[in-house]
């Protein structure tokens, strides 16, 4: 019986660089960002990005699992002058 590949060890890079593509696809279809894309498109660290996401500064964004998701209705809201900390 042949052994699932997600059982058989460490991915390859080929296999890394793949399923990082198809995440990357998947959320642009979703029209949602990373917190890393997020932090590259308002020009600030990646640390002030978790920070302003764990205390719930950036509303509309959320967490799955262990990943945050923000959807790009949010950031265009920041993007186009609204408090991030709004009610």
């Amino acid at each position: 019986m042949k052994t699932p590949k997600h059982k058989r060890g460490k991915l390859s890079n080929q296999e890394k660089a793949a399923r990082a593509s198809r995440r990357a696809a998947k959320l642009k279809a979703a029209k949602m960002r990373s917190p890393q894309e997020l932090s590259k498109i308002l020009g600030v660290g990646i640390n002030q990005t978790y920070t302003a996401l764990a205390k719930g500064e950036i509303k509309g964004a959320f967490r799955f699992g262990e990943r945050w998701l923000i959807p790009d209705a949010v950031i265009q809201r920041i993007l186009y002058g609204e408090h991030c900390n709004a009610a």
